[in-house]
Order: C-alpha cells, then structure tokens, then sequence
C-alpha cells in the first residue's frame, strides 16, 4: 500500500492544496479504482485516455464538463519498423530461440508476467520471452526456475526509447496479458512498429 501512495501523494496534495488562481489538471490512465482518489473530485480538469477511464472518473462523480479524452500517442519518427539484417543477428544471438515473444512493461502484478512464464513451459523450447521493464525481477527470475524456463527468460530493466522498435520489430510477437489496463501505450507502440 505504501508503494501507492508514494505514487499518488503529488495529485492529492495539488488537488487538495489549489493555490487560487493556479488550475489543477489530474491524469488517470488507469482503469483500477483502487489507485483513484476522492480528491480528484477537487481537480479542475480530468484528462483520461480511454472510455474505460472515463467510465471510472464519471463513476466517481468527476462531472463531464471537467473531463477531457486525450488517448495515448506515439511518435511515428521513432515507433516504426526496422529492418537490419546486422543487427537482427546480433539480436538473436543475445536472446537464443527460435521464437521470442515480448513482454513490456513494469515488473509488477499489473502486468502479469508469472502468467507469461508459465505459459513458456507449455510452449516448449523453442520459445523465449524478453520482459522489458524496471521492477524486482526476484520473484519471476525465481519461478522461471521452478517451472523449468530461467534459460528462456530474459530481463532487461529499461531500453532507450530510440531503441525498443528494434525488439518490437525483431520480436515474432508481443504479449502483454495485463491483469488491468486503462489503455497501455506499449500496444500502440507494437502496432507502429508492426510487432
């Protein structure tokens, strides 16, 4: 619970404390309503990225004319496909297997990476998952040994953002089964560098 409230403290404390004449806009993006406070209430506006979210803000009782829709985007500049064949070798000898899934995204519950290890010991060998994100990798480094796949598993805490449409692109496809999402900006991402 600590974790959240480190988290959320800066939204509640500028909703909470307006200094008059200074506009507070709140962003949710995220569909969970235990990470949505009361004190959006006192937000002036609300800007959410999805239906989903709004869905949740209104349910809470943010009235419509405060709301704004503003989805996530990507930049098309950087999120395209790549194609080199020196490179993609030199990806594929530093992650071994005949397919590489990818999985991007924090090391945490929400994003339900255990699911994706266990799913590796059903898919056999010849599949290997790169996890992208910053987090404690323990707890998955240790049941990707219980469930026979450590040598499949690849974490990596962070990449440049010039650099992930080269796993977007190199990778046969990405996966992430999110216990609960808002709208997460890594699919737009995969779709722009046509993963």
């Amino acid at each position: 619970m600590a974790c959240t409230w480190c988290r959320l403290w800066p939204a509640d404390f500028a909703c909470l404390n307006k200094a008059r004449g200074v506009p507070v806009v709140v962003s949710v993006h995220d569909t969970n309503p235990g990470l949505l406070h009361d004190s959006v209430l006192q937000a002036d506006q609300v800007w959410v990225v999805s239906d989903a979210v709004k869905a949740l803000v209104t349910q809470r009782g943010v009235p419509d004319d405060k709301i704004r829709l503003l989805p996530n985007r990507v930049n098309f500049d950087t999120f395209r496909h790549r194609e080199d064949d020196t490179l993609r070798a030199a990806f594929n000898a530093r992650f071994p297997g005949r397919f590489r899934i990818l999985h991007v995204g924090r090391k945490s519950p929400q994003k339900n990476l255990d699911t994706v290890i266990r799913a590796l010991a059903e898919l056999g060998p010849d599949f290997a998952c790169i996890f992208v994100g910053q987090g404690d990798v323990t707890p998955y480094l240790e049941l990707a040994r219980q469930c026979g796949v450590a040598g499949q598993c690849h974490f990596i805490e962070s990449i440049p953002n010039n650099e992930l449409p080269i796993y977007y692109s190199f990778c046969d496809c990405m996966c992430v089964p999110s216990r609960w999402e808002g709208f997460g900006i890594v699919f737009i991402e995969a779709l722009a560098s046509e993963a």
